[in-house]
């Protein structure tokens, strides 16, 4: 299957909302494990798997770096990956939850932008650092459902984005010493 970019506003599918999904009625965990290797100058392989509630097939990806930065292009950016999850998490959720909420989807599309700020840093040792700008979703559903209705399943997908929800949630990263784990925690 060859890939193609997606066109601002085109209809993939259409009656995005005729499926039936049986949701799990008790809280559990969600959980996405992956090994990562860097394998060029700026390039990461990575191989990723849904652990829990069930267990999924793994895939590959990969991400690298423009040459201004060092590495060679050879796959997305890790940001453009990290953004990309975001809105087609979101998307999946909008389509979960329309059923239940009786709002008609014949197509969705959505235009994002993800900002970040370039913070430069007091000393080479210290080079920048990275902080939170602004996400903004810009959503279009064709749908025949009342606008209020619409704008209640948006706030409910986003309340039910797995990836939004990691928004807000600090990265622990721990560095292996031996066969032990120390936390080594930004302040």
């Amino acid at each position: 299957m060859e890939n193609s970019p997606v066109q601002p506003g085109a209809t993939v599918g259409a009656h995005l909302d005729q499926y039936e999904v049986t949701l799990p009625k008790a809280a559990h965990s969600v959980v996405i494990s992956l090994d990562a290797v860097s394998s060029g100058k700026r390039r990461n392989d990575v191989r990723v798997r849904m652990e829990e509630p069930w267990a999924r097939p793994e895939w590959e990806l990969a991400s690298d770096e423009p040459s201004a930065i060092g590495g060679e292009e050879t796959a997305p950016m890790p940001l453009s990956i990290f953004a990309t999850g975001v809105a087609t998490c979101f998307m999946t959720q909008v389509r979960n939850f329309a059923r239940q909420r009786g709002v008609h989807v014949n197509s969705l599309s959505v235009a994002g932008s993800f900002e970040w700020k370039f913070i430069p840093g007091p000393s080479p040792r210290e080079p920048y650092t990275a902080k939170s700008g602004s996400v903004c979703l810009d959503i279009e559903i064709d749908s025949p459902s009342p606008m209020t209705d619409q704008q209640a399943l948006i706030a409910a997908a986003s309340r039910g984005c797995f990836a939004e929800a990691m928004l807000n949630v600090p990265v622990n990263h721990r560095l292996k010493s031996g066969d032990d784990w120390i936390s080594c925690d930004a302040e």
